[in-house]
């Protein structure tokens, strides 16, 4: 799978002709370049992709920012961060969230203050490769694009409404293939455990 194939699977939706390449100049292939890397992104910072997912020691800035202990340089390739721990908590991070914020300083320069020593954080990657894309991935972003440039190919506002929907009955569909994915036990605050159980 590539670009230009994901782009023909928005096309064939509107009932379109294929495209030879997205960067080819047919009118349907610049509307879906136009279009492409903007919703591929919206797309993955609408759900934790597990494809997209990353863990990274994160590197220490020498910049003092008011309110935070530390500062950490922001990931290269990251284009949101969920979660900012230490290597204790890494296995309840969901349950004890601890506080970061993301800031900008010296020369535009992006960071991640927070105040968690040697802190890890777990983001979500730009990733550009369709070969990485999940199946929903690529259904949503498939729908994603058509809804996108349905006005231009075909003039019927219902057509947007439509892809829209069909787009986010894939994020749901990863939702519930992701939760297959991941074993959790449910924690109990203890005082509550110890009552009920003891």
């Amino acid at each position: 799978m590539n670009s230009t194939e994901i782009c023909n699977l928005a096309l064939s939706y509107l009932g379109q002709g294929r495209i030879n390449s997205i960067e080819d100049g047919a009118e349907e292939a610049r509307k879906c370049k136009a279009h492409y890397d903007h919703d591929r992104r919206r797309l993955l910072l609408s759900y934790p992709w597990g494809f997209a997912r990353r863990i990274e020691k994160l590197a220490a800035y020498d910049v003092h920012i008011p309110g935070w202990q530390y500062v950490y340089a922001y990931p290269a390739q990251c284009i949101a961060v969920t979660f900012v721990y230490d290597e204790g908590h890494a296995r309840v991070k969901e349950e004890n969230r601890q506080d970061f914020e993301i800031v900008t300083f010296g020369g535009g320069r992006r960071g991640i203050a927070s105040d968690t020593a040697n802190a890890y954080a777990e983001y979500t990657e730009d990733v550009k490769d369709p070969g990485a894309f999940s199946e929903e991935f690529i259904e949503a972003l498939s729908h994603l694009i058509a809804a996108s440039i349905s006005m231009g190919v075909t003039g019927n506002a219902n057509i947007v409404a439509q892809h829209m929907q069909l787009a986010q009955a894939a994020i749901e569909s990863a939702k519930y293939y992701a939760v297959l994915e991941k074993e959790k036990r449910t924690r109990y605050p203890e005082k509550y455990s110890n009552a009920r159980f003891c």
